[in-house]
């Protein structure tokens, strides 16, 4: 069972590493297009920092300590928190919806 857990907090973490990377990267790159709005470059921003911290935690409270399961939870909570938090500013605080 261990390394079940091992295997997966492997996993987990590899996928929010590229999370992390696609939103941080497509962040700077909203940013330096000027026809694209500056709240979807903050909003990704933020997502990609909160996915880092919980990378950061996960490392820390996970892989250190050999609790990979409490990694585990840590990287599932991360995303979760990251994902409601893009979900609900691009639709609450993008401004107006427009349908091409």
């Amino acid at each position: 069972m261990v390394v079940l857990s091992k295997a997966v907090f492997f996993i987990l973490y590899g996928v929010s590493i590229l999370l992390v990377l696609f939103s941080i990267f497509s962040s700077f790159d909203l940013i330096l297009d000027p026809y694209k709005k500056l709240s979807e470059a903050l909003i990704l921003l933020g997502g990609g920092i909160i996915l880092a911290i919980g990378l950061y935690l996960a490392y820390h409270y996970g892989y250190l300590n050999a609790n990979f399961t409490k990694g585990m939870i840590i990287l599932v909570t991360a995303f979760v928190i990251a994902l409601a938090w893009v979900i609900i500013g691009l639709l609450f605080f993008n401004g107006p919806l427009h349908w091409q």
